[in-house]
């Protein structure tokens, strides 16, 4: 039998009476996070801070219908992987590039320096956390939700398999898969720089 989230059911009932209070909380709590998952998933800020509120909205409209089988925080995280599927079946999976060659607007017409042109320094642990982002991008959409909903946004293994309508067991092989996945990927990508 399914545990019974009763503090949640008790902050969901606040929630259908319209506690701003409580309404507040849960974007204070929840928001950042949320917000950082969906960046992650959609790739576009803008994007990301619509589906998140639209969640909110879909949430509050809709907290009546929350039963106390999982988290609340569960519960707002299924909303906002139906509003981030919205979202991509919308903008059809494009992905935007940008036409702007970062490295031509340091020069002049004549091709010499602009004065305003600052150099930083290497720094090679944000080169491999950037391989290891393209990476996780490239994955499957399954795993990358998977990987995500299990390391970084924290959902414990039932959450996240309820969630993705999954085994305990399958999605342990999900994110194993996701994982090696990156590894090869950041392997292979910055094998290539060196």
């Amino acid at each position: 039998m399914a545990e019974i989230h009763s503090a949640d059911l008790v902050r969901a009932a606040r929630l259908v009476a319209r506690d701003e209070a409580t309404a507040e909380e849960l974007l204070r709590e929840l928001g950042p996070e949320m917000l950082g998952f969906s960046r992650r998933m959609l790739g576009d800020p803008q994007r990301a801070e619509d589906v998140v509120q639209e969640t909110f909205l879909a949430a509050l409209g809709s907290a009546d219908g929350y039963d106390g089988r999982v988290s609340l925080r569960a519960w707002m995280y299924g909303i906002l992987r139906h509003k981030i599927f919205d979202s991509m079946r919308r903008a059809g999976r494009e992905r935007y590039v940008s036409g702007d060659d970062p490295e031509l607007s340091g020069f002049r017409p004549d091709g010499g320096w602009k004065k305003d042109v600052t150099f930083a320094p290497w720094d090679e642990n944000a080169e491999v956390l950037a391989v290891v982002q393209r990476c996780i991008d490239d994955l499957p959409h399954g795993q990358r939700e998977a990987l995500l909903l299990r390391t970084v946004e924290g959902l414990s293994s039932q959450e996240a398999a309820d969630l993705l309508d999954l085994s305990n067991a399958n999605l342990r092989q999900i994110v194993h898969r996701a994982r090696q996945s990156v590894r090869r990927c950041a392997d292979g990508r910055l094998g290539e720089n060196r």
